[in-house]
């Protein structure tokens, strides 16, 4: 019965308090008109109006049902805009997941530039591993993750974009002879103390560590393994040197050093990728809406740098 075509005539009625009036604005004729109030009358179960052939008044239970009816056109119209909403992403729900190494730079840029265009989305954050986030957005438990994406993660049920390059760099603790070079021959790192990464819970970054020490044919001496933010305590401690992502390193500044690793002619950059990956099947219009804000704010930050 709610917005039904005789609730609006009724509506109508019950404010022009003339049918003719109230005909000419429903763009209908008085017949069918009348028909509609005492079909609605009917559904109802008690009069509405009272009619003469002068007047037309509310009968108590009138005046109830035309407060009624307003309140019901208001929150219809609340209804239609929260659905268009969130049809288009201004509204709902984004579960979003980051690693760690998001936060020294990515993550506050993304979630301010996201909470300006979307301010009526509620976010709900995570922070997990890479693989535990991949694992979540295959199960829908996240829309959206932003991590380190490694070929092996790959598969045709995950969208991905890139999001940034971060150099990678040789992290020292204070004072590290190595320090001394501005540029430190990856040859260097053949038998030095090491911090290397796990394999579980930091596999891209542990197989780009084996694939830039297997291609220079070196081997540092790992005393231990562990993951970011972690591993750069480790260094801090005097435990060993480390490779990082530069963002992460500049974190540290004060407490350790970084330079850059001087690899064999012929050898491509080291960078380690951010990305931003998402279930291919994934319906949430507000993950559009992100990634529309993720790539303004990368590009912002690629301007200002």
């Amino acid at each position: 019965m709610l917005l039904s075509r005789n609730l609006l005539a009724f509506i109508a009625v019950a404010e022009e308090l003339h049918f003719g009036r109230a005909a000419q604005r429903l763009h209908i004729s008085q017949p069918p008109l009348s028909q509609q109030i005492r079909q609605f009358e009917e559904e109802v179960g008690a009069p509405l109006l009272v009619r003469t052939t002068r007047s037309v008044q509310l009968t108590p239970a009138g005046r109830l049902m035309l407060e009624r009816a307003h309140l019901l056109l208001a929150e219809a119209g609340a209804a239609l805009h929260s659905v268009r909403r969130h049809a288009v992403g201004d509204e709902g729900v984004l579960t979003l997941g980051f690693t760690h190494s998001t936060v020294y730079r990515v993550l506050p840029k993304v979630l301010h530039a996201f909470r300006q265009a979307c301010p009526n989305v509620v976010l709900e954050l995570r922070q997990l591993t890479s693989d535990l986030l991949v694992q979540e957005v295959r199960s829908g438990r996240l829309d959206v993750a932003m991590l380190r994406f490694s070929s092996s993660m790959e598969s045709a049920d995950l969208m991905s974009r890139v999001i940034t390059h971060d150099p990678m760099v040789l992290v020292l603790p204070l004072g590290h002879p190595l320090a001394a070079h501005r540029r430190v021959p990856v040859r260097l790192l053949q038998g030095l103390p090491w911090v290397g990464y796990e394999i579980e819970g930091a596999r891209y970054f542990h197989e780009l560590e084996e694939k830039v020490l297997a291609g220079a044919r070196v081997r540092p001496s790992v005393q231990h393994r562990s993951l970011l933010p972690t591993l750069l305590a480790l260094v801090e401690a005097g435990m060993g040197a480390a490779l990082a992502p530069a963002s992460a390193a500049q974190g540290g500044a004060g407490r350790i050093e970084w330079r850059e690793l001087s690899l064999p002619e012929g050898c491509a950059p080291l960078d380690a990728v951010l990305s931003c990956v998402w279930a291919a099947d994934n319906c949430n219009p507000v993950v559009q809406r992100f990634l529309d804000c993720l790539s303004d704010a990368v590009l912002q930050d690629e301007g200002a740098g």
